[in-house]
């Protein structure tokens, strides 16, 4: 019986010292990766991203950052009894193709616009249901202003009013 428990013994202490060694052997092989692991750096951090907006260059001369804004479009017509319109504008003038019809909070009257796809057009009217992000676009027919109905559109403001002398259609 003392011969098994010698090499009981003999075989524990052997394991004891085998683990040791793995465990110090490991330890200076991956040191750095081991205090990682401890530390929770993982030597990926996280960066923050910064987007910064820079003024658009074009031929060396600096302008400002233009923003497309999203609308609501409708379209309307002169003399339709359905929508209470006639062939005069809010500012006097007479209704062509190219005026849209805003809210003047919004966009001030004598604003050119361009909406992406369709042209640019200048705010030269007002309607009682244009509030907030909704614009009406005057088209000479009836028919043309129900074929464009209600669209989701991006708008964006090229000049503000005045700045512009004289009468602006669109032409393309």
């Amino acid at each position: 019986m003392r011969k098994y428990n010698i090499v009981i013994n003999v075989l524990f202490w052997t394991l004891i010292v085998a683990v040791a060694f793995t465990a110090v052997w490991s330890y200076v092989k991956y040191a750095d990766n081991i205090k990682k692991i401890i530390t929770g750096n993982t030597g990926i951090e996280s960066e923050k991203v910064v987007v910064k907006q820079e003024p658009v260059i074009v031929n060396k001369i600096e302008t400002k950052i233009v923003e497309w804004y999203y609308f609501v479009a409708t379209a309307y017509s002169a003399n339709d009894t359905t929508q209470g319109t006639d062939d005069k504008t809010a500012t006097g003038k007479e209704a062509y193709e190219g005026i849209i019809a805003v809210d003047p909070k919004i966009i001030p009257l004598g604003t050119i616009v361009e909406i992406k796809d369709l042209g640019k057009f200048i705010a030269e009217d007002t309607g009682g249901k244009i509030k907030g992000n909704r614009v009406d676009i005057y088209f000479n027919s009836k028919t043309e202003a129900k074929a464009f109905g209600k669209q989701s559109i991006w708008l964006r403001i090229l000049t503000e009013k005045n700045e512009v002398a004289g009468d602006f259609s669109n032409k393309n």
